[in-house]
């Protein structure tokens, strides 16, 4: 079967058993997690974290004290700016002037650069994406006792000060700037009362870095140690969908299908709007021959994500193997229209009419998408060249 894997760095329980050796620098994480919040060392679990981890993902040595010296000297500088000062507003200024003006801090949104998070890196390059930045102001708050805290979203997180009433958001991306909630909401199409846009506790926002980390491992290809670090990180934040999102992924990379399906419904217990979950779900189940099941879930993806191609892509070759080829390949169309130069559906397309028996129009549509950088089988290529038409053939 042809499936787009739309697979995403990116939940069911998995225990300690399925845990990989040790590798990652996070043996005794377990302690912290037990710990109530506010006795957790956010700065230095943090810094822990990055060091080790970060040595063992970059090969390069870290030096924590020379980090938690530059942490040190920043909160020294942010310290002697705010005086006594303590308005909300005026913090805010300072921690933005002193982050992003003196120091020259610049928002780096590169994704899959465990660089611009990894704290040791942030502050020596003085770049970082959204977690890098917003890690660095809670460890500068924590330094002053300001109340500032993290807020995830999916694929982004923010800084939010919180304390007797006041609420301010200060997004990183725009050099501290205010955003109100519902530009989040809008932004990341989100509903209120999944767990979201919520100010996040320290072991919580430990959660979130860990889950990042393992995403790097994942996209180097060491599932082993990315399913450490998620199993770490639902022991801080049991309730992060992307922790089990994460996790089902790595196992389906793994070919541990079974195991990625229950971590994908876990991760919609938690965030039933999950639609890349349902997404690779059905791709799971197809993958196992379950065509019947797969087309429920592609049709309940596409449902939340009517317009995403490789959502569109997914339904449509579920449509197809479940013997629904004229729906399949309205569906391709669909996605055509979003994207036109989508390789996948074109070759989707054209396996699609070819095996309807409309060899004109599957050979327009290979045509097209190998001029998109498709590679059909030589076999179906030679079948099809017999009925190109030497007059100029479109697709509807």
């Amino acid at each position: 079967m042809w499936l787009f894997t739309g697979a995403i760095p990116g939940h069911t329980k998995f225990g300690r058993d399925q845990a990989s050796p040790d590798g990652n620098g996070v043996d005794g994480l377990a302690a912290y997690a037990a710990l109530p919040d506010e006795e957790i060392p956010l700065g230095k679990t943090l810094v822990r974290i990055s060091s080790t981890v970060g040595g063992d993902l970059t090969g390069v040595p870290v030096d924590p004290a020379a980090v938690e010296k530059e942490i040190s000297r920043l909160a020294g500088k942010l310290s002697d700016a705010l005086g006594e000062e303590r308005n909300p507003r005026e913090v805010i200024a300072a921690l933005n002037r002193i982050l992003f003006v003196e120091e020259g801090f610049t928002y780096d949104c590169v994704a899959g650069n465990p660089d611009n998070y990894l704290l040791h890196r942030v502050i020596a390059n003085k770049r970082g994406n959204c977690l890098g930045l917003t890690s660095l102001y809670l460890l500068l708050a924590e330094r002053l006792s300001l109340p500032l805290h993290g807020v995830y979203v999916p694929s982004h997180c923010f800084v939010r000060y919180e304390d007797a009433g006041v609420r301010i958001n200060i997004e990183t991306g725009e050099k501290g700037a205010e955003w109100e909630d519902e530009r989040y909401l809008r932004k990341f199409q989100l509903a209120r009362g999944w767990p979201y846009m919520r100010s996040l506790g320290r072991k919580e926002m430990i959660a979130v870095y860990l889950k990042s980390l393992g995403a790097a491992y994942s996209r180097k290809g060491r599932e082993d140690h990315a399913l450490r670090l998620y199993r770490e990180a639902a022991g801080f934040y049991p309730g992060l969908p992307d922790v089990y999102f994460n996790a089902g992924v790595s196992f389906q990379k793994k070919g541990m299908l079974d195991e990625a399906i229950a971590q994908y419904r876990r991760a919609l217990d938690f965030d039933p709007d999950l639609a890349v979950a349902r997404d690779n779900i059905g791709v799971a189940l197809a993958k196992k021959g379950l065509f019947p099941e797969a087309l429920a879930e592609a049709r309940k993806a596409a449902s939340l994500r009517p317009r995403n191609p490789v959502t569109l892509g997914n339904l449509a070759a579920t449509l197809c193997a479940n013997g629904m080829v004229e729906e399949g390949i309205r569906e391709y169309r669909k996605v055509l229209e979003i994207d036109p130069d989508n390789a996948r559906a074109l070759a989707g397309l054209t396996k699609a009419h070819y095996a309807r028996g409309e060899f004109h129009e599957a050979i327009v549509a290979c045509d097209r998408a190998m001029a998109c950088g498709w590679n059909p089988d030589p076999a179906v290529l030679g079948s099809l060249e017999k009925y190109r038409d030497p007059r100029p053939v479109s697709l509807p």
